[in-house]
């Protein structure tokens, strides 16, 4: 491979789904500028411009049904709040009364999921540029939202064709993505192999790119689960999902016995051979997930035969050593064998993309629809998240204050100039979390301040066709990075919104300075009203961590049944998979927030490695458990184990609880309870305390 295809980082960002996404909706969007401006003027056709614009803010890989749905929705609701402030135009009061009402319904609308932020945006971009349109009379005004409507439509259906000619690339590229995290974490649990590594931060790597797995692999399943099984193709994508996890399973219990061999001074040669050998699969998976790009049947990587026989060699020279102790023995020896399981899954993993048989078999008896993730449309899901107490309520009230202020003070100091570029700010970095809040506030400004300048200049020297180029460009960048990095992606919308705003009204386009300026008051009035009525982090992570608690019961209820199904045991491990991230997600978030409000850190930290720990247990166990050879002792002490553990993890269950003798089975893995216990316990101490 060359060497810039080696970094991680430069394949990151310039080589996946969010590339092509972004070049797509720049298509689509040149399209409708240059159809508009042939038939109706360049002026009077960039209406039409900006309802392509509006329409492409939920333009995101999904299926096609998937797309269809959640573009006309969102584009509908654009509609609404467009043609709510032209029936208001010229009555400020209302005007800003209107503008209030929108944001807190589009703040609402964040309740029915992640997903939804884009419907969300649909609702306040669109309504700030045809804020920005010129003055004109109602008939006028009229007329140019049936052109938004009628770009914004035609978008809509130059997206869906294309997504319907590219379904099978869109497939190929998610799967090779999936590749990419599962080789980022092969690369973070890695540095386990480093006895001079610090053990918190190494644990706390491994869980943030475990998060960033779990991700990818949500998204994932709704374009790779829907309809399986239509193609050969499609089933051999589809398997990738359930082998991956197999394979990070397998990682996971092989960590189980990684502290005690970096204690151990003889075991130092093996773990250089171990991190050798999980940064060789590292590369071998991250050329796979390139290699899938190019062709439908990848050509398979080296078996791993030779970095694992070094391992197995060395291995072999620790256990023979007179210094070796019979516990050192066993871990050495089991580490071996999980990491053979470990290339076993990998195999299996890359065989199943080049091999129909290999793939059906993975997925013959597993129910996939199971396993899929679904959208809400349905208002009525929003019921709950209506009072006082909900944080989309607050995060809704809170964004409406905010742009009712911004359109206060844009409004003293010359709405035509001003509002557009306040509000735009204002919509675009607050947002529910403080944290998340406070860091597009910053990228928002650094990408405002590189936007304006260069926006500066080419509406200063570059003709009106290479403004329209560039705005395409630019409109490619945002969607690009928008969930990648937003400082870039600003830096586009910046550029974007600046070129947009000049080409609709080249007469009254506004200084750079004075952009800055407004920028400046958007991101103070979104940093300021993010302290009021806040909803801190502190006030939701005590559920997530009895959450993640509940799934470790669930977990083990499955992992210790030799009986028990593959499609409960997957079910079950997705989803202590999803409790670890979302709980890590929730640390990322209260990091972000006042020191004032972060109680409990430190303990939420301590949980998280807790809970790996745990899980790398109950994973081990499993393997052992699904040996050919296994001892019925063994499958008896595991059913004892776990009847422990239901007792144990059960809501009101004290150190008593299931108490066991001394010769008790899996006295580790009841260590590790103990200990994820004491961390949940102490975690929601530290969140009650004042």
């Amino acid at each position: 491979m060359r060497n810039w295809l080696r970094s991680p980082t430069l394949l990151k960002y310039f080589v996946g789904q969010h590339i092509v996404n972004g070049a797509s909706v720049a298509a689509g969007v040149m399209a409708v500028s240059l159809v508009a401006s042939a038939l109706l003027g360049f002026s009077a056709g960039q209406p039409a411009t900006l309802g392509a614009i509006g329409a492409s803010v939920s333009d995101f890989p999904a299926p096609l049904r998937v797309k269809a749905r959640t573009m006309l929705i969102g584009f509908g609701l654009a509609l609404v709040s467009t043609s709510g402030v032209l029936v208001v135009d010229g009555r400020i009061g209302f005007e800003i009364a209107t503008i209030g009402l929108i944001a807190f319904l589009a703040g609402l609308v964040t309740g029915l999921g992640r997903w939804a932020l884009s419907l969300s945006m649909q609702m306040l971009i669109p309504m700030v540029f045809m804020m920005g349109l010129p003055p004109m009379s109602a008939t006028q005004a009229w007329r140019a939202e049936g052109l938004f409507a009628l770009g914004g439509f035609s978008y809509i259906a130059i997206a869906l064709s294309l997504t319907g000619l590219v379904a099978a690339s869109d497939r190929r590229m998610m799967a090779s993505e999936c590749l990419r995290e599962l080789a980022a974490y092969l690369r973070a649990i890695a540095r386990f192999t480093d006895p001079h590594a610090d053990m918190a931060a190494v644990y706390g790597a491994g869980i943030r790119q475990q998060a960033a797995l779990s991700e990818q692999l949500q998204a994932a399943r709704a374009l790779l689960l829907t309809r399986p099984r239509a193609s050969p193709e499609r089933v051999r994508l589809a398997a990738t999902i359930g082998l991956e996890l197999d394979a990070f399973d397998a990682l996971v219990a092989s960590l189980r016995d990684m502290p005690l061999l970096r204690a151990a001074p003889e075991a130092r040669g093996l773990l250089h051979r171990i991190g050798v050998l999980l940064r060789a699969g590292a590369l071998d998976l991250q050329h796979l997930s390139l290699d899938l790009l190019a062709h439908k049947a990848p050509h398979l990587p080296p078996d791993h035969s030779l970095a694992f026989d070094a391992v197995a060699r060395e291995a072999e020279g620790v256990c023979a050593l007179e210094t070796t102790s019979a516990s050192l023995r066993a871990a050495v020896e089991s580490t071996v064998r999980r990491l053979g399981v470990v290339r076993g899954e990998v195999r299996r993993l890359e065989a199943a993309l080049s091999d129909d048989a290999v793939a059906e078999a993975a997925i013959a008896e597993i129910d996939l629809a199971a396993f899929a993730s679904r959208r809400i449309y349905d208002p009525r899901a929003l019921a709950p998240h209506v009072g006082p107490d909900s944080p989309v309520f607050r995060y809704a009230t809170r964004l409406s204050l905010a742009m009712i202020a911004g359109a206060l003070i844009a409004n003293a100091l010359g709405y035509e100039g001003h509002g557009n570029w306040v509000l735009l700010t204002i919509a675009v970095v607050m947002r529910a979390s403080y944290g998340l809040t406070r860091q597009r506030r910053d990228d928002r400004l650094v990408g405002t301040l590189i936007g304006c300048v260069l926006a500066a200049g080419a509406v200063a020297y570059m003709p009106v066709g290479a403004l329209v180029a560039l705005q395409a460009f630019t409109l490619a960048m945002t969607h690009s990075f928008v969930r990648l990095n937003y400082r870039l992606a600003s830096t586009g919308a910046s550029m974007m919104a600046l070129l947009s705003l000049h080409l609709i009204a080249p007469q009254s386009s506004a200084p750079v300075l004075v952009r800055l300026a407004d920028t400046l008051i958007g991101a103070a009035i979104a940093n300021l009203f993010a302290f009021f009525w806040p909803s801190w982090e502190l006030s939701e992570a005590p559920r997530l961590a009895r959450g993640l608690l509940a799934r470790a019961a669930d977990f083990a209820g499955v992992t210790l049944r030799a009986d028990a199904a593959d499609q409960d045991y997957r079910l079950a491990r997705k989803d202590i998979i999803e409790a670890v991230a979302a709980l890590s997600d929730s640390a990322a978030r209260m990091g972000g927030e006042p020191r004032s409000a972060q109680r409990g850190l430190e303990e939420m930290t301590t949980m998280l490695i807790a809970a790996s720990v745990y899980v790398a247990h109950l994973s081990a166990a499993r393997l052992d458990l699904h040996e050919p050879d296994v001892a019925p002792q063994r499958l008896e002490r595991a059913q004892s184990a776990l009847q422990w553990l239901n007792a144990r993890l059960a809501p009101g269950a004290d150190e008593t609880t299931g108490a066991f003798a001394v010769d008790a089975p899996f006295p580790r893995l009841r260590a590790a309870t103990n200990d994820l216990i004491a961390a949940a316990r102490a975690f929601e101490e530290a969140a009650r305390a004042d």
